[in-house]
C-alpha cells in the first residue's frame, strides 16, 4: 500500500501568501526580507497549530531563495525545494523539549560559527523554546546578543511568559493569533476540493468550531472524518466521530429555559441519553451557547463562529434571556459539568440543573391568569431582585414522566419534615443493604429541619458530617429527591446525640460497623 502523509503535512503553506490568518506577521517579514533588514533573531509565540513552525521554515526559505520576489520565496529554486523536502543542511531544527540542557546549547554555540554549506544563511529553529533550562538560556544568551552575520535564530513557543526577558529583548517578537473561523472554513473547503472529497458546509463549520482556532487540529479532524466516512464529510459523521452535540439541541435547551419549561428541557436530555451522547460534551456546548447569547446581548451581533441558522436563533433567543439570567445559567452549567464527571453516567445532575433553572427563575404569573379567589402578587420594587427560593407554579401537561412530575411538585410549598423523615428511613434501609459502612454513618444521623428546598441532616460527629457533606452529598440529594419527588439540596451539620438516646439498631453487625467505620482511619474502606 502506498504511503500517504497526513493532510496537515501535505497542505503546509510553502509561501507567506498561503499562510492563513497571520497577515500582520507575514507582511512584516516579507517587507523586512525584501529590504534586506533581516533580524538576527525572531520569537514566534501563540497557541498550537497556528503556524509558528511553518513561518520559521518560510523565513529560512525566503532568506536563502535565489529568485525571491518582494520577500516571497519562489518555492522552485534548489534551496526552496531542499527546504520543502527536509534536506536543506543549513536549516537546523531543535526540539527544546528533548534538547533542553546546557550541553546542547554549548554545541550550538560551537557549530554556529561555521559558514553555511548550501545557502546564504544558517537558520536555527528552536521549537518549544520555553522548555530550555535556565543554564541553557544563559548559554544561548551570548550567541543571541552577538551572532555571526550568517546565522538567524527563530524561537517558537506556546508559553511566551516562560522565556526570560533577557532573551526576549534580543529578538523581534511576533504574537500569532488563533486562526479566524471563516478563514479556517475556507481552507478546509479548499482542501476538500483539492482532494475531491464531497463535503457539507455545516460539517466544515462544525470541524472549525471544534478546532478552536488551530488550523492543524482542523486539518487533522478533517483527515480523520474522511477516513471514517470513506471520503465524504457530512455533519452526522462529524457528530458521530467527535461526539459533538448539534447546536439545534443546545438551542432547544435554551428555548426550554427561556420558557421555564422543565418538561421540554428534560426531554432534550432524554433524547441525548437514548442516542448515547456524551452529556459532558453537551453541557460544554451549552456553556458556549450561553456565552454566545451574552455576546449577542452585549454587541447586538452573533459570534463569527455561528452559522447563518445559528446566528438567527441566537438573535431570537437573546431578548428572552437577560444577562443576570444567563449568568445564573452559565454558573449552574459549569457546576453540572463538574458533577457529571463523578455521576457514573446518570443524567440526574443535568436534569436537576434544568429543574432548578426553570422553577426558581420563572416569572410570577400575570394576575389575570390567577384563579378568582387568588390575590395577585405585589409588584416588585424597582432595582430589587426576586428571592431565589420563591416557588413558581408549572403549567400541567398531559403526557408526564416521573421527572416532569418532580418539576410540578417542586412548585408547591416546602416539603414537610415528616415526609423527609419517612423518606430517610427508606434511604437508610437501602444504604444498609448496599454498604454496612455507609449505613453506620447514616444510622447516627437524622433530618432535623427543612430550609426552603434544603434538607438539613444532623450527624453525631464532625467526621460523619464532613464525609457526607464533602464526598457523598450527591447520593443523599439524589436519594431524597427520588423518594420525595421534589428536587432538594442537602446540608450536613453536627447535632449532639443525647446520652439517653436509644440505640439506632439492635443489629449486631451494624453495631460493630458503627464502632469500626466511624473512625477516620477507616475512611477508605467504606467504598
Amino acid at each position: 500500500m502506498p504511503e500517504r502523509s497526513a493532510l496537515y503535512r501535505r497542505y503546509r503553506p510553502q509561501t507567506f501568501a498561503a499562510i492563513v490568518g497571520q497577515e500582520h506577521v507575514t507582511r512584516t517579514l516579507k517587507n523586512a526580507i525584501a529590504s534586506g533588514q533581516v533580524a538576527h533573531a525572531y520569537l514566534l509565540t501563540g497557541s498550537r497549530g497556528i503556524g509558528k513552525t511553518t513561518i520559521a521554515r518560510l523565513i529560512a526559505k525566503a532568506v536563502n531563495c535565489t529568485t525571491s520576489k518582494d520577500g516571497e520565496p519562489c518555492d522552485r529554486c534548489e534551496s526552496c525545494v531542499a527546504i520543502r523536502e527536509g534536506r536543506f543542511l543549513d536549516l537546523i531544527e531543535i526540539d527544546a523539549a528533548s534538547n533542553r540542557g546546557i550541553d546542547e546549547m554549548r554545541d550550538l554555540r560551537e557549530k554556529v560559527r561555521f559558514a553555511p554549506s548550501q545557502g546564504q544563511y544558517k537558520v536555527y529553529v528552536i521549537d518549544e523554546a520555553h522548555q530550555l533550562t535556565s543554564e541553557a538560556f544563559n548559554a544561548l544568551l551570548k550567541t543571541l546578543e552577538e551572532p555571526p552575520p550568517h546565522a538567524i535564530f527563530v524561537l517558537a513557543t506556546t508559553e511566551a511568559a516562560k522565556i526570560p526577558g533577557t532573551i526576549v529583548s534580543r529578538t523581534q517578537r511576533f504574537d500569532l493569533r488563533r486562526i479566524p473561523y471563516r478563514g479556517m472554513v475556507a481552507q478546509l473547503g479548499a482542501i476538500c476540493a483539492q482532494e475531491r472529497m464531497t463535503c457539507e458546509p455545516s460539517a466544515l463549520e462544525a470541524i472549525a468550531r471544534h478546532a478552536q482556532g488551530s488550523l492543524r487540529d482542523a486539518e487533522s479532524i478533517l483527515d480523520m472524518v474522511a477516513a471514517f466516512s470513506g471520503g465524504t464529510v457530512a455533519l452526522r459523521d462529524v457528530d458521530e466521530l467527535l461526539g459533538v452535540s448539534e447546536w439545534e439541541e443546545t438551542a432547544a435547551l435554551f428555548d426550554a429555559l427561556a420558557a421555564n419549561d422543565a418538561a421540554a428541557g428534560v426531554r432534550v436530555v432524554g433524547k441525548l441519553v437514548d442516542d448515547g451522547r456524551d452529556l459532558r460534551l453537551f453541557v460544554r456546548r451549552a456553556i458556549d451557547h450561553a456565552r454566545a447569547l451574552v455576546l449577542v446581548t452585549a454587541t447586538g451581533k452573533a459570534p463569527e463562529t455561528a452559522s447563518e441558522g445559528v446566528a438567527a436563533k441566537l438573535l431570537e433567543q437573546a431578548p428572552t434571556l437577560p444577562l443576570p439570567r444567563l449568568a445564573a445559567i452559565a454558573k449552574r452549567l459549569i457546576e453540572t459539568e463538574q458533577s457529571l464527571r463523578t455521576s457514573e453516567g446518570t443524567p440526574l445532575p443535568l436534569e436537576l440543573a434544568i429543574l432548578d433553572l426553570t422553577t426558581t427563575a420563572a416569572p410570577a404569573p400575570a394576575p389575570s391568569a390567577l384563579p378568582p379567589t387568588s390575590r395577585p402578587a405585589p409588584a416588585p420594587v424597582r432595582g430589587a431582585s426576586a428571592p431565589s427560593r420563591t416557588p413558581t407554579r408549572t403549567a400541567p401537561r398531559a403526557a408526564t414522566t416521573a421527572v416532569i412530575d418532580l418539576a410540578a411538585r417542586r412548585a408547591q410549598s416546602a416539603v414537610a419534615i415528616a415526609d423527609v423523615q419517612r423518606a430517610w428511613v427508606d434511604l437508610v434501609a437501602e444504604a444498609k443493604a448496599k454498604s454496612i459502612g455507609k449505613a453506620a454513618h447514616l444510622l447516627t444521623a437524622e433530618p432535623v429541619s427543612v430550609d426552603g428546598g434544603t434538607v438539613v441532616i444532623g450527624f453525631a460527629n464532625d467526621f460523619g458530617r464532613a464525609l457526607w457533606q464533602d464526598r457523598y452529598r450527591g447520593e443523599l440529594e439524589a436519594g431524597l429527591t427520588e423518594r420525595l419527588s421534589v428536587a432538594v439540596r442537602v446540608r450536613c451539620v453536627v447535632q449532639a446525640v443525647p446520652a439517653d438516646a436509644p440505640s439506632p439498631t439492635d443489629d449486631p453487625m451494624l453495631r460493630a460497623a458503627l464502632e469500626t467505620f466511624r473512625r477516620p482511619d477507616r475512611i477508605m474502606e467504606i467504598e
